[in-house]
């Protein structure tokens, strides 16, 4: 399976005293890579808001490998997997294109919740084609 991929840049603000990125940094940038490929599959987040339905994080392993410095360029691959009924599994790497280095490996899960209860993602319809092949972005 492809994954969807989304390039950006380190932005000095970003930066530890240490001159590297904050470890906090890390999760923005896989959340804002997520939100884009659930953007890409049509998934809206304001109008399932407005339909009660909410995309909520359950739990997140990180896994530092590398760092990041000032101007670094990188991309961040996403696939994504089912984990029994509920669970949306978002596999995440954030890669150097520089010289291609692993720099962080993430498993984020996710689940779906309308009007206050878990729900499985299949039986809401905007999301039937999540699992589907995922085309680089």
């Amino acid at each position: 399976m492809e994954k969807y991929s989304l390039e950006m840049s380190v932005r000095d603000y970003e930066l530890d005293v240490q001159g590297i990125v904050n470890n906090s940094v890390y999760q923005n940038y896989l959340e804002h890579a997520r939100h884009e490929f659930l953007h890409h599959k049509g998934i809206d987040f304001v109008e399932f808001a407005q339909n009660n339905i909410l995309l909520v994080v359950k739990s997140i392993e990180i896994n530092f490998k590398n760092s990041l410095v000032s101007r670094d360029q990188f991309k961040v691959e996403i696939s994504v997997e089912k984990e029994g009924n509920l669970k949306v599994v978002f596999n995440q790497d954030i890669i150097r294109l520089s010289d291609n280095k692993l720099i962080v490996s993430a498993k984020v899960t996710g689940v779906a919740v309308k009007n206050g209860r878990p729900v499985a993602p299949d039986s809401i319809p905007q999301m039937a084609g999540l699992f589907s092949e995922v085309v680089v972005g």
